[in-house]
């Protein structure tokens, strides 16, 4: 028998390791389980009741995708590979986007191998990553193994990266086996340090920035928060620096210098590193932001010469009077200009990355029709329905409000698990993995359909404990008009749906790799600066206008949720994205004001356009 890990593991740790050391061992207190057994199973697990399991001959780990807590799926593996020596029996494979699929198609690839897919707990509250086992539905070789949490499962991620950035190897060796030597530990301990510098720069760019750049000029207070624009370009070579593990921390002070003098003089300073401040300074004076840009990279080949010590003593400018800075300088000019072309050219490539257009129309559709079905049977028992005037003048807030909150505690009228209750086609088509709630109200005489829905992105946690993805939609429909609203409300539950998919690609577990350069958010999805922009607009700190419809993530879900209305409906997507722009001019806040003007959705409008060819659409608007 061969058991299927798969994980984020960012970093692989010591309850890792013991996982797969019971597995082998055949100590682990396992019970085998289906998704109808799954609670069951679990309890006894816990209760230390072991099952009888076939002994396990290799596991076969499944490293995550996608970054965490500074650490790349590489470094993950290769932690895992360091393991491996002492664990006689271990596989470490590319976990690919997703583990949990790339385990479902290592086992429907290896029919004729018997599996089991673990999953860890460590108390009740785990019961709900056992779900996972869904995964494997069409995969007829693979059964669950549920196996109580290992010696070190209790460690956390942000302890752990604590202890790596301190530096401290007693401080770290309690996160890791004990089996593991001193030389192993400290290869560790270099691998994590480096990576979560990177992150820790990459998360504070804007704040890095504002401390890290200087002036020698007065600048008048109302323009002290501006920020050059080639300063973005130059934390984007500094990112890519780290990800090709070129040397460069802790990095250098930098200060720019406007001399008029200088830029008028052909033989003029443009960059120079001082190596005993470890400080690069930039003359900016009349100079193409790419040239300076070019100037700054050249100056962090000096600042890694630095930090290796190669620098020595030099006391000419002259490279025809030193030989020795005649060598520095041509692998300042080469490595320089390399990395800057190199960079360059990944960096224009991103931005011209282009996604599959109508990849989930298939899933959609499909779930649009049992959503139907699920509202012409909630019809007919009558689920669900209320009187008219039940909640008062429709048109008054307060009554919007009293069904908001009645709708958010209905039981949803249709529960679905994709892939578990989807056609084996559109889970090879899709390769997502969500739940699905549908709630509908039936409010009699409110004369108008009334939406809402939400994306959990869901994915392993820090603990590597497994959160389904989901998607929620909430309807408030007039019974009145069926059957006539059959056909619009088919439209808007396929628009929130492609919407809400959107948002689950976006981040989380079926994050796939997306980005928006130049976004807010350095057009990151899913983030914590995000989420926290999100809950002011919620509190209405900030206005639920512009701001929200210009995110880069609502950006994409509301343009690929419309286009598919448009195609649907056989209208120009100017047209639909009109009439949904326009309905909030006639929409106000408490204070009376629309939460859209004429203007607004014309800026919109304008900022939705420039990231159609980006989404592969070819329409204007």
């Amino acid at each position: 028998m061969i058991a299927l890990y798969p994980g984020a593991f960012k970093p692989p740790h010591r309850g890792h390791f013991e996982v797969v050391k019971g597995l082998l061992k055949g100590n682990h207190g396992g019970h085998i389980y289906t998704k109808d057994s799954a609670s069951d199973a679990g309890a006894k697990a816990l209760a230390g009741q072991s099952g009888k399991v076939e002994d396990i001959k290799k596991v076969i780990v499944f490293a995550g995708g996608g970054e965490r807590n500074g650490i790349t799926k590489g470094e993950s593996m290769a932690i895992w590979k360091i393991y491996a020596k002492y664990l006689p029996g271990i596989e470490v494979r590319d976990g690919e986007k997703n583990p949990m699929f790339a385990a479902k198609d290592y086992a429907a690839a290896n029919e004729g191998e018997q599996f089991y897919a673990i999953t860890g707990l460590r108390d009740e509250s785990d019961f709900k990553d056992l779900k996972r086992i869904t995964t494997f539905k069409n995969v007829n070789n693979v059964q669950g193994l549920a196996i109580p949490s290992a010696e070190g499962a209790g460690v956390r991620a942000t302890d752990l990266r604590a202890a790596a950035l301190s530096g401290n190897l007693d401080e770290l060796r309690d996160f890791f086996p004990k089996e593991l030597n001193r030389e192993e530990l400290l290869s560790i301990l270099k691998m994590l340090k480096d990576n979560i510098i990177a992150e820790v720069m990459n998360q504070k760019m804007e704040d890095l920035f504002e401390a890290m750049f200087e002036s020698e000029e007065e600048i008048p207070e109302k323009e002290q928060k501006e920020i050059p624009e080639y300063t973005k370009y130059i934390a984007s070579v500094l990112e890519y620096m780290l990800d090709q593990k070129m040397k460069i921390t802790p990095l250098p002070e930098v200060k720019t210098l406007k001399d008029e003098s200088n830029a008028a003089d052909f033989f003029g300073k443009t960059a120079y590193y001082d190596p005993n401040k470890q400080e690069v300074v930039l003359y900016v004076e009349g100079r193409h932001p790419k040239d300076i840009v070019r100037s700054f990279v050249h100056e962090m080949v000096h600042h890694m010469q630095n930090l290796e010590g190669r620098l020595g003593q030099i006391g000419t400018s002259n490279t025809n009077e030193d030989d020795h800075l005649l060598e520095i300088e041509k692998e300042a000019y080469l490595t320089g200009n390399i990395t800057f072309r190199k960079w360059e050219d990944n960096y224009k490539n991103k931005n011209k990355k282009v996604m599959a257009e109508g990849k989930y129309d298939s899933i959609v559709t499909y779930l649009t029709n049992k959503s139907i079905e699920a509202i012409k049977n909630a019809l007919k028992k009558k689920l669900h329905h209320y009187k008219e005037g039940h909640f008062g003048d429709i048109n008054q807030e307060s009554s919007l409000v009293s069904m908001k909150k009645t709708l958010a505690g209905l039981y949803p009228i249709l529960i679905m698990s994709i892939p578990e209750d989807v056609d084996k086609q559109f889970q090879k088509e899709t390769d997502l993995s969500f739940d699905y709630d549908l709630k509908v109200m039936f409010a009699k005489g409110i004369d108008k359909i009334l939406r809402d829905g939400g994306a959990y992105k869901g994915g392993f946690g820090d603990n590597d404990d497994w959160e389904e993805p989901k998607i929620e939609l909430e309807f408030a429909v007039d019974p009145y008009n069926f059957p006539r609203d059959f056909e619009e409300i088919s439209g808007q539950i396929a628009d929130v749906l492609r919407h809400e998919i959107e948002h689950l690609t976006q981040a989380g577990g079926n994050e796939r790799g997306k980005d928006f350069k130049g976004g807010a958010f350095d057009g990151k999805f899913g983030t914590e600066e995000e989420m926290k922009f999100r809950t002011l607009i919620q509190q209405g700190i900030i206005a639920n206008g512009v701001e929200y419809l210009t995110l880069p993530s609502e950006i994409d879900a509301n343009i690929q949720g419309l286009y598919l209305t448009a195609k649907k409906q056989k209208r120009p997507f100017v047209d639909v994205v009109d009439q949904y722009l326009y309905a909030y001019t006639e929409q106000f806040d408490e204070d009376g004001n629309p939460y859209l003007t004429k203007k607004d959705v014309e800026d919109v409008k304008k900022v939705w356009a420039l990231r159609l060819p980006s989404l592969g659409i070819k329409q204007k608007l």
